[in-house]
């Protein structure tokens, strides 16, 4: 299914400095009878959070899958609008905030994607949202569902979070027992992501140079596709002065790299599931293959003693940590099964 795109920015000063976040409003095309026109009619707006390396349009394969399942719905469709949101130093925004990502390549936290979903919340980009009619769910995948947790700090106390529903893809957050209890693949990826070769004479040969190679070449093809298409840009760069002709990824390299210096910031996010659980439905997917992280460094995340108690549990079977990018189609329906849920009872299934 084609999408209907509009393109938004707003502007986030969480440590006093300005930057750009630029977003993405996905709707069906007009001519789609299960449209929703109006700013005012019922439905749910679901906010989506991306993982490190990777940027807003990583999700449009799965907006799209979610969009065909909804307008098969009985009783007519659930989803009015889907927005994507870059951190503001990867994919769209990188480029935006280069000067001051450049010259400043530790200002960026996690806190600052978390300040961006909160914005456009309190901005009236959404209209006017009544909670009788409509629902605002948040959804992030592996650095996004640490964003997507944590924005919810900027409303208190937490009985008046306003979002419906969090739904955390592959989190990578967990009890502090198990701090430094890290995969295999998870030590390899730290160690390499810095130093990664992230320059090509030209975007083909990147494209033939990572679809050769994991991870990529284990992606959909739609999700690779729009990797390409958004996630490399020319050079020179204000990352790469110097270098007057060649492609480069529109994330820097460091900037991905952020993940792995930010375990604080999972912490934080696990201190905020204790506080708001209680209130707010958490939905959790999880890849059925633990590549990135151990099954049971998954299952510290689960602990009702200490007020971290879920709506749901969820495993998707031959798939791993990138979700998003592996099985766009299968996630739709996994979160599609979420937002159609009314209960709050928790569960584990498989799909």
């Amino acid at each position: 299914m084609p999408l209907s795109v509009e393109k938004y920015s707003i502007t986030t000063q969480t440590y006093g400095l300005p930057l750009i976040c630029p977003m993405k409003k996905y709707t069906r095309p007009p001519s789609t009878q299960a449209t929703v026109t109006g700013s005012q009619d019922p439905g749910i707006i679901l906010l989506l959070g991306h993982g490190a390396g990777f940027f807003k349009e990583t999700w449009e394969p799965t907006i799209e899958d979610l969009f065909a399942l909804d307008d098969k719905r009985p009783g007519g469709p659930l989803i009015r609008e889907a927005w994507g949101l870059d951190c503001q130093n990867h994919g769209e925004a990188c480029i935006l905030n280069e000067d001051i990502l450049s010259r400043n390549p530790g200002i960026l936290t996690i806190w600052d994607y978390a300040d961006a979903f909160s914005t456009l919340y309190k901005s009236g980009l959404l209209g006017y949202v009544d909670p009788k009619r409509h629902q605002v769910v948040l959804c992030g995948h592996s650095a996004g569902a640490v964003g997507v947790t944590l924005s919810t700090s900027y409303f208190n106390p937490p009985s008046r979070v306003p979002y419906s529903k969090l739904i955390l893809v592959d989190p990578p957050i967990w009890s502090k027992e198990k701090d430094g209890q890290e995969s295999d693949v998870y030590k390899m990826v730290k160690e390499m992501t810095p130093v990664r070769r992230d320059i090509w004479k030209s975007s083909d040969d990147a494209k033939a140079w990572l679809k050769s190679r994991i991870p990529w070449g284990a992606w959909d093809e739609r999700v690779f596709d729009v990797y390409v298409k958004y996630g490399l840009r020319s050079l020179p760069t204000a990352f790469y002065p110097d270098k007057v002709s060649g492609t480069t990824l529109t994330t820097h390299r460091l900037a991905e790299n952020v993940a792995f210096t930010g375990k604080i910031f999972s912490y934080d996010a696990l201190n905020r599931l204790n506080q708001i659980c209680a209130y707010v439905p958490v939905h959790l997917i999880y890849g059925g293959n633990n590549d990135m992280f151990e099954r049971e460094v998954q299952d510290s995340l689960i602990n009702p003693q200490e007020g971290r108690t879920f709506a749901s549990v969820m495993r998707l079977e031959d798939v791993g940590h990138l979700v998003v990018q592996e099985a766009p189609t299968k996630l739709a329906a996994a979160i599609f099964d979420v937002l159609n849920q009314t209960d709050l009872r928790s569960t584990v299934s498989k799909l």
